[in-house]
């Protein structure tokens, strides 16, 4: 990530070529006027040239350094097991399932925890929330016949009400939406 915002990130490669010595001479004038007036980057190119000292003279400095027997061994057979196939792993669905798990739900398991603790909780107060309303439907009784009747007395009184009213209402609109001579719609001022 911070390589992302580093504005001399296309420099870095150029300015390792340019310590080994084979960068091109157009680019290499154009590395050396960066080197100029970067401290960084500066600092990277000493880093590389030192890199780069330690090693030229790898035989010498470290001439005197073998590696064991054991460490013979174990480059041996890397070096064997390196040419050999290797078999074909057949994944069951259990390997999948883990597989998936480490990649997607490891790295967010505290995001996945939350969202699992929130759909316990939507999901019970859904159940708790069904099972009252069923309670309450099976504890309340049949509307008596004396209630229907007058419900429906009720019901009649209103419809009577609302009758009368829309009758009132669509003489008045016929009466608002008639035409008007064009003497009574123009307004005289007088002053």
């Amino acid at each position: 990530m911070k390589w992302l915002f580093n504005p001399c990130r296309r420099y870095r490669q150029d300015i390792s070529l340019l310590a080994s010595g084979v960068l091109p001479q157009p680019e290499r004038d154009e590395v050396k006027n960066h080197l100029a007036a970067c401290p960084n980057c500066r600092n990277y190119y000493e880093e590389m040239m030192a890199l780069k000292m330690t090693l030229a003279n790898w035989q010498q400095d470290l001439a005197h350094l073998q590696p064991t027997q054991a460490a013979r061994n174990r480059w041996a057979r890397a070096i064997q097991t390196a040419g050999k196939p290797k078999a074909v792993r057949h994944l069951t669905p259990a390997m999948a399932f883990r597989e998936w798990s480490r990649d997607v739900i490891w790295p967010c398991r505290r995001v996945w925890t939350g969202l699992a603790t929130v759909w316990v909780l939507i999901l019970a107060g859904n159940f708790s929330l069904h099972d009252h309303s069923q309670t309450l439907s099976a504890k309340s009784s049949p509307p008596s016949q004396e209630m229907i009747m007058a419900l429906k007395d009720r019901q009649n009184i209103l419809a009577e009400l609302l009758a009368d009213h829309f009758e009132l209402h669509d003489a008045d609109r016929q009466k608002f939406f008639l035409p008007k001579p064009r003497t009574e719609r123009m307004l005289v001022l007088t002053l």
